[in-house]
């Protein structure tokens, strides 16, 4: 019989979309899957619309404390020898969690595994994906992931025994609580990656984009605890730093907050002055800037200018 996998889907005023979630996960060829919602609080019918599986789900209702306190009361009730984190507007392919499975079977070194993924709008409609040559990294790869956040949330499946080493998420982090984990993660342990779209990663009127600056000291938090935490990567702080800027950048474009725009600009090149891209990403802004505007919002949002704009942040660099 196969091991146990818990799916933890941390849920919040998102009802029918928290539905698709679990019915995507009910679909898994494989089996067992153990899922647990865990209820962040909602007001909405979250509740209602999902008593319909109570002899299939376990679903847990808390008090508001953000998502990182669900998906870690999530892990504590959970039994699975393998744990999936899921949000609650995402959507699983049929065959997700046995090629996960599967993988990490084979790769015993492995300790975890990612997938590339397809960005979805509110209305389930394909609108760009996520699998390109960074994300393409395997084994080590702690050394790249501090450059940029290449592992889209919702897509690993982990070995329990690597999290009850590492810890869980930090719930004093928000935004990049996912990259502080997967930055632990990765240290300890050996990553695989599965080159196919096997979640569906929905992309909405952005938190992040109405609160940059929470984000941007929130970011650096996590730079600086990775940083203490594992000195041995110090050599990557300006890269990593320089990075964190160029992001910052191309997101207050999108905002057209101009002046931040060239602050982030020239600090990026303060910390990386080999900034290659940064260099051409300045040129072209002081250049052509609508144009630059209209390109990001294409890479980045998925979409024209034409649209408003619905993303999770995208560490574009």
């Amino acid at each position: 019989m196969n091991p146990l996998v818990s799916i933890i889907i941390p849920a919040y005023n998102k009802s029918q979309l928290t539905v698709k979630t679990v019915e995507s996960v009910l679909s898994q060829t494989y089996q067992p899957i153990e899922i647990i919602v865990v209820d962040d609080g909602s007001k909405d019918d979250t509740r209602e619309q999902l008593l319909r599986y109570a002899d299939k789900i376990q679903y847990v209702y808390k008090e508001n404390g953000g998502a990182c306190s669900a998906r870690n009361l999530g892990f504590k009730l959970s039994q699975g020898d393998y744990i999936g984190f899921l949000d609650c507007d995402d959507v699983y392919h049929p065959e997700k969690v046995q090629l996960s499975f599967n993988y990490l079977r084979e790769h015993p070194d492995c300790g975890w595994v990612h997938t590339a993924v397809d960005f979805i709008d509110e209305d389930g409609v394909i609108v760009g994906g996520c699998d390109n040559l960074q994300s393409r990294h395997q084994g080590r790869i702690a050394q790249h992931l501090i450059l940029r956040n290449f592992i889209c949330n919702s897509t690993p499946l982990i070995r329990r025994a690597c999290l009850k080493k590492t810890g869980v998420f930090d719930e004093t982090i928000f935004t990049p609580a996912d990259w502080d984990l997967w930055l632990r993660l990765s240290e300890a342990y050996q990553v695989g990656y599965i080159p196919r779209r096997l979640t569906q990663y929905r992309v909405s009127q952005s938190y992040i984009f109405k609160n940059l600056q929470l984000a941007y000291q929130e970011e650096k938090q996590v730079m600086e605890k990775f940083f203490a935490a594992y000195p041995k990567y110090l050599c990557l702080q300006r890269r990593a730093r320089a990075n964190m800027h160029l992001r910052f950048a191309q997101c207050y474009l999108l905002k057209d907050d101009l002046l931040r725009v060239k602050e982030e600009f020239l600090s990026c090149l303060k910390f990386f002055p080999l900034h290659g891209k940064a260099w051409f990403l300045f040129g072209y802004f002081l250049i052509a800037r609508d144009n630059l505007r209209d390109r990001l919002q294409k890479k980045i949002l998925g979409f024209s200018s034409s649209h408003a704009p619905r993303v999770k942040l995208c560490q574009s660099v």
